[in-house]
């Protein structure tokens, strides 16, 4: 009996312990990095998976460096947010909708048809991620 509580007892703490290192602290480690890091990841990353000239690489890794830097110009912090005023949040939005027109447009011109519909293709798999977090985001507030 003593053995089955133990093992019980080592089976949770293994699963709770499993659960702490999944979630990880992403946000805490994407603090540190420059918008020109998170730019030539990810344009290094789309090299490979749309495989991209080298022009085209240059080409990406600017859109992408330019939409870092001004995500980072307006990020603000949590209570700021929550301070701003729905006509402030709607501008907000629009703003950053604004800015995925211009990106989508620059990336149209840089890629082919086919990098340019498998970008389409990465870029909704990527939305429906985020909008699973969004939906536990929303319901936890």
């Amino acid at each position: 009996m003593k053995k089955i509580i133990v093992l019980i007892a080592l089976m949770a703490m293994t699963v709770a312990q499993a659960q702490q290192g999944r979630k990880g602290d992403r946000g805490e480690k994407m603090k540190d990095v420059t918008p020109q890091e998170m730019a030539t990841v990810q344009s290094k990353k789309l090299t490979l998976a749309l495989d991209l000239s080298d022009q085209q690489e240059k080409e990406v890794f600017q859109v992408l460096f330019k939409q870092a830097e001004k995500r980072e110009a307006n990020k603000i912090s949590r209570e700021d947010r929550e301070k701003l005023s729905d006509d402030q949040k709607k501008a907000a939005r629009l703003k950053i909708l604004d800015e995925k027109i211009v990106v989508k447009r620059k990336m149209k011109k840089i890629l082919n048809n086919d990098q340019y519909a498998e970008w389409e293709k990465m870029m909704q798999q990527r939305a429906k991620k985020r909008g699973k977090g969004d939906k536990k985001r929303r319901n936890r507030d």
